[in-house]
């Protein structure tokens, strides 16, 4: 008699522990929203902090020699003629504001997908923030770290272009 109490007890437990990971299995697949987690290394195309805010010479250490591409003006920053500089074959313009890079332009980047960490990580910041403005074809952060604006636009997809601008207008 005692047997039969012990194997009903038993049998009692065993339908509760699987009915707790029946509802943990649910829970997991069903309600839970995983983030995908995407633990690819960064390819970084630009060192950021090594170019902004740096004179002609001081980017030339870094970036090689550059190209004269145009003037730039614009009144509410107080450029006149500003020069713009191409480096690295087209992928990289930034025109120089008070002799100081100021607005930096990454191209050329469509074997990039348009990812907050995957654009962060092209300009070689570890962080993974999330951006101000977040839209199909616009990502923008303000104020970010030391930077007034990071914005990247994108094809389809894909990053098309990264601008930054440096300093407040």
């Amino acid at each position: 008699m005692e047997s039969a109490v012990v194997k009903k007890k038993w049998y009692n437990w065993r339908i509760i522990v699987l009915a707790i990971i029946v509802v943990a299995i649910f829970i997991k697949f069903f309600v839970l929203e995983e983030k995908e987690k995407n633990d690819a290394p960064l390819i970084v195309e630009l060192d950021l902090n090594n170019v902004a805010r740096r004179t002609v010479q001081e980017v030339e250490a870094v970036l090689g020699k550059g190209k004269l591409d145009s003037y730039y003006r614009d009144e509410t920053i107080g450029c006149e003629k500003c020069p713009k500089m191409i480096y690295k074959e087209g992928k990289i313009e930034i025109i120089f504001v008070d002799e100081a890079a100021d607005r930096i332009t990454l191209k050329n980047l469509s074997d990039f997908e348009f990812d907050d960490r995957v654009i962060l990580g092209l300009l070689n910041f570890k962080s993974d923030t999330k951006p101000t403005l977040d839209q199909p074809t616009v990502k923008r952060w303000d104020n970010f770290e030391k930077y007034s604006q990071i914005a990247a636009f994108s094809k389809g997809n894909k990053i098309e272009y990264i601008a930054v601008k440096t300093r407040q207008n």
